[in-house]
C-alpha cells in the first residue's frame, strides 16, 4: 500500500504552487531581459566626413555657411571667422588656427588663394620695369630704422617699439593699429614698406611665470592673469595651451590673440 502512494506523493511535491510560481517568474524575467536587449540599439560610431571645396576660394571671403559646407561645426566655423577677420595672407596663417582640423587643411590647401599672392604674381610679370624694395622687419627694426619709413616720425617710432616690447613682438602687421594714437592713414602708408618675422616673438612660459609678468601683457588684465595662475596651481601645470579656455574670463577670440605669446 505504501509503495502505491509514493508516485502520488512525488507528484504532489513536483506540482506544488511554489514550483509553478518560481517557473513562471523565471520565464517572465527571461522574456523581459530579451525584450530590453532588443530595445536597446547598439551604439554606432561614425567618422567625421569633410568635403573638398567646389572651387578655388579666398579664405578671407568665406562666410559661416561656406566653412560649414566643408563639414566643420558651427562653433569651429565661427572660431575660424573670428581668427581671419583681421586678415590672413597665406596657408601658413590658415594652418595656425587651432580649431582647423589637419584633415580639413590638407583637403583645402591646394584650393586657396590670397589677393596678396595674385598681386605679387602680376608684379613678377613686370619685374623688369619695377624697382626692388627691401622691406623693413618691424620686429627687429631700431628707432632710427623706423623713422626712415615714409609716414613715421620719431613719435610713432617710439610708440611702435614700446608696444612691440609690451607684446613680445608683432604676429600680424594689423597689430600696428593697436599702437597708441596710430591713425588709419598712417598705417596704410606704412604697411607696403614693412614685413615681420615671427621667429623673433618673445613667449611667456605659462607654467613658470608670475602673475606680475602675465598682467603686464596688453592682452591680459589682472583678473584674467590671476585666473590663469589659480588654474595652474589647481592642475600643477598646463599640459596644453588650449586649457586656458577653461577660464571663464577668457573667450575664444581672446585666446587666439594671446596664444602666440605663450608657451609651456
Amino acid at each position: 500500500m505504501g509503495i502505491l502512494l509514493i508516485p502520488r506523493v512525488l507528484l504532489y511535491f513536483s506540482d506544488s504552487p511554489k514550483a509553478i510560481i518560481d517557473s513562471e517568474q523565471v520565464e517572465r524575467f527571461e522574456s523581459k531581459k530579451s525584450f530590453e536587449e532588443k530595445k536597446e540599439p547598439k551604439k554606432k560610431t561614425y567618422a567625421k566626413k569633410y568635403f573638398v571645396p567646389p572651387c578655388r576660394f579666398n579664405p578671407n571671403e568665406y562666410l559661416l555657411k561656406d566653412w560649414m559646407a566643408l563639414g566643420l561645426s558651427k562653433k569651429q566655423s565661427q572660431s575660424i571667422i573670428n581668427f581671419i577677420k583681421r586678415g590672413i595672407h597665406s596657408n601658413k596663417d590658415l594652418e595656425k588656427i587651432y580649431v582647423m582640423p589637419a584633415e580639413v587643411f590638407s583637403m583645402i590647401k591646394d584650393s586657396t588663394f590670397y589677393i596678396q599672392e595674385v598681386e605679387i604674381a602680376k608684379k613678377s610679370d613686370r619685374a623688369d620695369t619695377l624697382t626692388k624694395v627691401e622691406l623693413l622687419d618691424i620686429n627687429v627694426a631700431s628707432k632710427e630704422d623706423l623713422i626712415e619709413l615714409k609716414g613715421i616720425g620719431e613719435f610713432y617710432a617710439k610708440q611702435i617699439i614700446k608696444y612691440r616690447e609690451e607684446l613680445g613682438g608683432f604676429v600680424f602687421i594689423e597689430q600696428l593699429l593697436e599702437v597708441w594714437k596710430m591713425r588709419l592713414e598712417t598705417y596704410q602708408m606704412v604697411t607696403p614698406q614693412i614685413t615681420l618675422n615671427e621667429q623673433n616673438i618673445v613667449k611667456i612660459n605659462i607654467n613658470t611665470c608670475t602673475i606680475d609678468v602675465l598682467k603686464k601683457h596688453p592682452y591680459l588684465d589682472y583678473y584674467q592673469a590671476n585666473s590663469l595662475i589659480k588654474m595652474r596651481m589647481q592642475r600643477e601645470k598646463f599640459s596644453e595651451l588650449i586649457e586656458i579656455l577653461d577660464s571663464k574670463l577668457i573667450n575664444e577670440e581672446e585666446f587666439e590673440r594671446l596664444s602666440p605669446y605663450l608657451r609651456l
